[in-house]
């Protein structure tokens, strides 16, 4: 079977990229051809998530700085999209968090979307967008989002198949789009991230990619006025500015910067507990530090609200506030959550294994002609 697969870009290896790994090694038996706007991947990354695939790019390859400053091309993004010209395949596959879905296609070749989210600086996330932007408050910005609205809702229209990645982006897919989808939970290594029941450690840790919206920033604010408590922070990103800044005069919080998947599992599986204070779609790295046995401390938001069970595997805060991660601190200090095989068989739930078989049968049932287009 001849299939394209489709991606926003490569960059990160985030969870979306592990989304992306797992849905290539689906398709790995396929003559298959991966397109995306730029791919940056490091040698290790490439090799760990593309399997050695060659990649099909856009003009923005060759932008120099892109993988920092790729957040600025948004406005020229939809029109580079469009200009992938996906003829001759059997099978479409996508997997977009932003305008991954924009490509032209012959419209008889069945096209499946698995959606991350719709892309949130315009839909259920705009405030917070405009909020951070210089020209937020604008005319200008609210007619290119509004332009971009137009342009999204009609790429989802090419779409036939929607994947939602969690109960939580299933409903903003039918509000943005208007459209149904089925879900299917992303793919979560728990076989790489393996259950510790040893005593831990005495801190906290706070991973991921350091962009804005993660909220590391509020974290750090909490842990200033907790210095009895230690905080581990683990990860990079263009949000990290300032943040040497904010360390100073804290030695109770440490920012080790990038580690690799082997440290960076050792540190979760000796953390007291894992703390997620952004609104999260799914939040693959969530489950994976359930996966280690260890509770999390996490927004009441999205899909956290399906991953965390409230006082089994972590406990949820109600609002983006360093009182709010104070507190759950305490309640966790106060009630501890010790139960570490209950806190992995929760994470077992959502399992690579797991993802993969519910990925196949059902490209397996559009290409029979058993599916619900969506």
């Amino acid at each position: 079977m001849k299939v394209a697969f489709v991606q926003d870009w490569f960059n990160a290896n985030g969870g979306a990229e592990k989304v992306a790994g797992a849905v290539i090694d689906v398709l790995s038996d396929d003559d298959l051809t991966i397109y995306a706007l730029f791919n940056k991947f490091s040698p290790e990354a490439s090799e760990s998530i593309l399997k050695g695939n060659d990649v099909q790019v856009s003009l923005l390859q060759y932008v120099p700085g892109i993988s920092k400053r790729y957040r600025y091309f948004l406005p020229v993004m939809p029109w580079l999209m469009g200009r992938f010209r996906l003829r001759g395949y059997d099978l479409i596959f996508s997997t977009s968090h932003a305008v991954a879905k924009g490509f032209r296609s012959d419209p008889s070749i069945p096209n499946i979307c698995y959606c991350h989210t719709p892309l949130r600086p315009i839909w259920d996330m705009y405030d917070d967008y405009a909020a951070g932007h210089k020209l937020g408050k604008s005319l200008l910005y609210r007619k290119f989002v509004a332009w971009l609205r137009k342009w999204d809702v009609a790429s989802a229209d090419r779409v036939h198949y929607f994947i939602a990645n969690s109960e939580h982006i299933r409903q903003r897919i039918k509000k943005s789009y208007s459209r149904d989808s089925v879900v299917i939970y992303p793919p979560v290594r728990t076989d790489k991230f393996q259950l510790n029941e040893a005593e831990r450690k005495e801190y906290y840790m706070c991973p991921g990619r350091f962009v804005p919206y993660k909220k590391i920033d509020m974290v750090i604010r909490a842990f200033q006025r907790m210095p009895d408590k230690k905080l581990i922070l683990i990860g990079e990103g263009w949000g990290a500015s300032g943040f040497d800044e904010m360390l100073k005069g804290h030695p109770n919080i440490e920012w080790l910067g990038y580690k690799s998947d082997t440290e960076m599992i050792q540190y979760m599986q000796e953390a007291k507990a894992c703390i997620f204070a952004a609104k999260e779609d799914f939040g693959i790295m969530c489950v994976e530090a359930q996966a280690c046995g260890t509770p999390v401390l996490a927004l009441d938001y999205g899909g956290y609200r399906e991953t965390v069970i409230d006082g089994v595997s972590g406990y949820r805060f109600p609002e983006q506030t360093e009182e709010s991660v104070m507190e759950v601190v305490q309640k966790l200090e106060t009630h501890p959550l010790a139960d570490n095989k209950a806190i992995r068989a929760n994470a077992l739930r959502f399992s690579d294994k797991r993802f993969r078989s519910e990925i196949t049968a059902f490209i397996v049932d559009v290409m029979s002609g058993k599916a619900k287009k969506r």
